[in-house]
């Protein structure tokens, strides 16, 4: 990949964090369990899980715009060091999204095909969590259709 090509990347890759990271902070300070609870959903462990999996992606999402941002101000940057900070962001961020750690919601492979989300939680979730990880999906759609393909052609 050129050098150019590979920057314009890294560059889309940390508009796309920046804009993550600050909705998903806002989410993440704004929500609390007892404010989940109050929705209507009575599995307190599912809440608690589902929190976690917010904050873990929110973490690996920060680390990865600071990594795009590290290696933009460096001038001195290889190709492969470009190519390994995609193939993080791609796995810890991207694909993390869709398969959170802990199983608290999976994407449903069909859903191109059915016009519907691709997220589908494992259990009831409360409205305001749906609704938060639904206006992220899109996103994540679309940088892991322009990041997903130079990544996982290398391999």
């Amino acid at each position: 990949m050129e050098m150019i090509v590979m920057r314009a990347e890294t560059e889309k890759v940390m508009m796309f964090l920046d804009r993550i990271v600050n909705r998903m902070t806002e989410y993440v300070n704004s929500t609390t369990i007892h404010s989940l609870e109050k929705e209507g959903t009575s599995d307190n462990d599912y809440l608690l899980e589902l929190l976690k999996a917010a904050r873990r992606l929110l973490v690996f999402c920060e680390e990865g715009l600071d990594a795009c941002r590290n290696m933009l101000n460096n001038q001195s940057y290889h190709e492969m060091q470009i190519k390994q900070l995609l193939e993080k962001v791609y796995y810890q961020c991207i694909e993390r999204f869709f398969h959170p750690k802990n199983d608290v919601w999976y994407e449903n492979s069909r859903s191109a095909y059915s016009n519907t989300n691709a997220i589908i939680f494992r259990k009831a979730v409360p409205p305001s969590f749906s609704k938060f990880i639904y206006s992220l999906e899109a996103e994540f759609q679309m940088i892991r259709e322009e990041v997903g393909h130079r990544v996982q052609s290398h391999f």
